[in-house]
């Protein structure tokens, strides 16, 4: 009688036999717990592998399948040749291993076609995996898959391969299957094919100890890289001995660079090889390239190779690996080859020795924030000291500062809009960078030190005027060149420098300390968005700024003038001009209408349109002394439009 697959029961498949055994045909067959596979598949995982085990445990699997659909061909009359692929279905129920519950079959014995879809609800694979192990980033029903590989393969006639897409052992809610012929998958599944192919278990326990000898050569070599790149830092060597050290270890070429791809040590072949180089060129890489190196550099944690590069026209395949100080990157380890392929051992050194990088780094950067601090602390205290005692003094002259020279005040502070300036890491990335600008103008000029200080988001500095001649610079133009470097590499970034009056001498410090605050006081109300500002500007209104606050000025300004200022910006007239420069060609009526380009009528107009409409009475001398404070408060505050300062200057010069 044919018979279907649904129907076939255990009692069908096993004759009892207690002296040879159960039997399966003429075929033994043996009962085994779910435990001691799960032992198995741990031994195997532990010896070869996650790897080398998941490709013994398909090919285990899929003879497993192949000889059973054998076996099951001839124990029974099957319906069709459907029902005999379906065998099993029913077989992983029978023995155990799961409840396979089909979703989509589409079998097609006659053109030899296979799709089916489903279920395997209770894997034991899967439960046991998760008894010896934690959740994998895979599949890890290895067996199943291999088995009803094997079993429809054999049973159909042509390769089949099952390709588990979900699985309980990798966090997901249920083991879900998919299985079609290989023309069917296409190139989906051709990673897959080779873990069918026939290896011996020695083989894969051959090539284990192999690995394992690998990996104990790699530790050794790594131990003893390890101790010399520590003997380096422990003896104060530099990153120079680092990469020299690095690059004997591993006879490729070395690169280390700063975080803004500068390099500051090299060793060896690096053939044309540049960091930063590449970053400038990067506009001729694609955008899928240009992502890959703008994620890596912006946030790169791990050790990247862009292998892309060759095909982009450099001649090599830098393996790069960042240094990582407190969380923040501050440069790279590059290892230069012209060939593809990077050993392991080459990442794990280059991560070990960029270790050792941040170790230096950390120290010297320890070093030179507790100079700075102590440098920082007694800045404060000459600032903030009207009256400086002797052991200041002596202290500044210990640090090398030239006391009795002239020098400026000079204060950046930082426009942010997060009030914890402490955790801002952009606020702290432009704090160092404007320290790191001083120390390098300092530091390249012998005999001329800049002393700085910083507290939240203000940066305090004493510039001498020595320092200024030798940059052959103004106050201001060393405000701005600072202003555009820190633009240049931080666009974002909301500066503003308030500059002092000269200081003759040290004990002058805290009065150009208060001038440098006002003027920044100034350039925070300034209409212009003008970002260096000189306390000289501000003219005599200086003395009023000591006595009150500058919005109060401000306010007194709008309050006589105001109205004027609103009406010219509603009637594009120029009425605030008319008065600026009648005032200053001393109320001359023909001299102030010939640098108006205006007839004598048409400044009488003007004159009588201030009076009948605002008020302004030119003849009456209190009203003039109003409106000439007014209008110095408003030049000092930018509020007059360029075009009449310029004006102003042209009258200057004639």
């Amino acid at each position: 009688m044919a018979i279907k697959a649904n129907t076939i029961t255990l009692s069908d498949l096993l004759k009892m036999n207690p002296e040879n055994g159960n039997f399966l045909q003429s075929h033994r067959m043996f009962l085994s717990s779910a435990d001691a596979w799960g032992a198995l598949i741990k031994d195997l995982v532990l010896a070869l592998g996650i790897e080398r085990a998941k490709r013994f445990l398909l090919r285990y699997g899929y003879q497993c399948g192949r000889h059973e659909a054998l076996m099951l061909k001839d124990k029974f009359n099957w319906e069709n040749k459907k029902e005999w692929i379906m065998g099993g279905v029913t077989m992983h129920g029978l023995s155990g291993r799961t409840t396979s519950v089909p979703i989509k079959v589409d079998i097609d014995t006659k053109n030899q076609k296979l799709d089916v879809e489903g279920f395997w609800n209770d894997s034991y694979e899967a439960q046991q995996y998760l008894q010896q192990f934690s959740i994998h980033s895979e599949p890890v029903c290895y067996f199943l898959e291999g088995y009803a590989s094997g079993y429809c393969s054999t049973s159909l006639g042509k390769k089949v391969v099952f390709k588990e897409v979900e699985c309980i052992g990798k966090g997901d809610p249920h083991c879900h299957f998919v299985g079609k012929t290989l023309d069917l998958w296409g190139d989906e599944i051709s990673p897959e094919l080779v873990d069918y192919e026939r290896e011996d278990i020695r083989d894969e326990l051959d090539q284990a100890h192999k690995r394992i000898e690998r990996q104990s050569e790699i530790l050794k070599r790594g131990n003893l890289l390890s101790n010399q790149l520590t003997e380096i830092v422990l003896q104060g060597k530099g990153l120079d001995s680092i990469a020299q050290t690095l690059g004997r270890s591993l006879k490729c070429g070395i690169v280390i660079s700063n975080k803004d791809f500068e390099t500051l040590s090299e060793y060896g072949d690096i053939l044309d090889y540049s960091l930063k180089n590449i970053i400038e060129n990067k506009e001729n890489l694609d955008s899928l390239d240009q992502a890959k190196v703008n994620e890596m550099l912006k946030q790169q944690t791990t050790t990247i190779q862009l292998n892309f590069l060759k095909e982009q026209g450099f001649s090599h395949y830098p393996l790069i690996t960042p240094i990582i100080v407190q969380n923040r990157v501050y440069g790279y380890i590059s290892i230069i080859k012209n060939s593809k392929e990077m050993e392991e051992l080459e990442s794990s050194f280059a991560e070990r020795a960029a270790n050792i990088c941040a170790l230096h780094i950390l120290n010297e950067k320890t070093a030179i924030d507790t100079e700075q601090r102590m440098k920082g602390e007694l800045l404060d205290e000459v600032l903030q000291k009207p009256n400086l005692d002797s052991n200041i003094t002596k202290k500044l002259s210990f640090l090398g500062y030239k006391i009795n020279k002239p020098h400026y005040v000079f204060i950046f502070n930082l426009q942010n809009q997060s009030f914890d300036f402490q955790k801002d890491e952009f606020v702290n990335d432009e704090k160092e960078l404007i320290m790191n600008i001083l120390r390098k103008y300092s530091s390249s000029i012998a005999g001329e030190n800049i002393l700085i200080s910083h507290s939240f988001g203000q940066i305090q500095a004493l510039i001498s005027v020595d320092l200024l001649k030798a940059c052959n610079k103004s106050e201001e133009k060393f405000g701005i060149s600072i202003l555009k470097e820190v633009k240049r590499k931080l666009p974002s970034a909301q500066l503003l420098i308030g500059i002092s009056n000269i200081c003759p001498s040290i004990h002058r410090t805290h009065e150009g300390y208060k001038q440098a605050k006002k003027a920044l006081e100034i350039a925070q109300i300034n209409k212009l968005q003008q970002q260096v500002f000189l306390f000289s500007a501000i003219g005599h209104i200086s003395i009023l700024l000591d006595a009150r606050n500058p919005q109060e000025l401000e306010n007194y300004a709008d309050n006589i003038l105001g109205s004027i200022y609103d009406y010219d910006i509603q009637k594009s007239s120029e009425l605030l001009k008319t008065l600026y420069f009648y005032l200053n060609n001393e109320c001359n009526l023909h001299k102030t209408a010939r640098i108006l380009n205006l007839s004598i009528g048409g400044m009488r107009y003007r004159l009588a349109n201030l009076k009948e409409r605002f008020n302004i009475d030119m003849m009456d001398s209190t009203t003039r002394r109003e409106v000439q404070m007014a209008l110095d408060i408003y030049v000092a505050f930018g509020k007059l439009p360029d075009i009449l300062l310029e004006q102003g200057e042209d009258t200057m010069d004639h």
